[in-house]
């Protein structure tokens, strides 16, 4: 069965922009690649071949760049300059829901092994949650999100809520057509680790799926790392 996902790819890149001027992040080259196409490799693992990818207004480059790399993904592209990561990850569960009934997020920035996602995928859909958390181990984040979970996985907590503190999120979820329908307005959050935070303490199952070591690119700094990684861990 085919897989829809999407990719939220609206942000800014602030800490990235003195770096690489004039280049939006998701188009950050990183070993030899535009970033947003290893993560497009990554949800092709999960025999996705439909992905909505949410830009904002200055993201005019990535959709002749996706659509050039990968001629059998059916995209859908967003432009919409939103004023928080939730009312990104509302747009586009919204979006996806109204073809699917559960799919995966990712961010833009989410470096994860293409195995790992087409776990994260299996285990979500399997477990009958309404929700899902990629986990890890690895912290390498300035403020990290963490997570809790009980024995089965199901996550117990994030955010402040946390006590553990040895598992952080790592910018891709999972999300039912019956979780999207009853997301909040777009003002309810003001920004995504708070819905996740709020859905944690709810009733509502979420699934999380504990994944090995993951990477996301938010400072400069963070280039050389994701080259390593993409070299020596992703590139066989």
């Amino acid at each position: 069965m085919t897989t829809l996902a999407g990719i939220i790819a609206a942000g800014e890149g602030s800490r990235l922009a003195k770096s690489h001027p004039g280049v939006v992040k998701p188009m950050l080259p990183v070993a030899g690649r535009p970033l947003c196409h290893w993560v497009v490799d990554g949800l092709r693992a999960s025999r996705c071949r439909g992905v909505t990818v949410l830009t904002n207004s200055r993201g005019l480059a990535v959709p002749p760049s996706l659509q050039r790399a990968f001629p059998d993904v059916s995209f859908d592209f967003v432009s919409a300059d939103t004023a928080s990561s939730f009312e990104s990850f509302r747009l586009v569960s919204l979006r996806l829901a109204a073809k699917a009934d559960a799919f995966m997020i990712s961010t833009a920035d989410a470096l994860i092994p293409p195995a790992d996602v087409a776990r994260f995928w299996s285990r979500c859909s399997a477990s009958g949650a309404e929700a899902g958390l990629a986990l890890t181990g690895h912290v390498d984040d300035e403020k990290p999100l963490w997570a809790d979970v009980d024995a089965d996985e199901r996550v117990t907590a994030v955010g402040a809520d946390a006590q553990d503190r040895r598992l952080v999120t790592c910018g891709l979820y999972y999300l039912t057509r019956r979780a999207a329908e009853r997301l909040p307005a777009a003002a309810g959050h003001g920004r995504l680790r708070d819905f996740w935070t709020s859905l944690a303490r709810s009733e509502v199952r979420v699934q999380g799926v504990v994944l090995a070591k993951t990477l996301d690119v938010d400072r400069p700094e963070d280039l050389a790392a994701a080259e390593a990684f993409l070299t020596t861990e992703l590139i066989r």
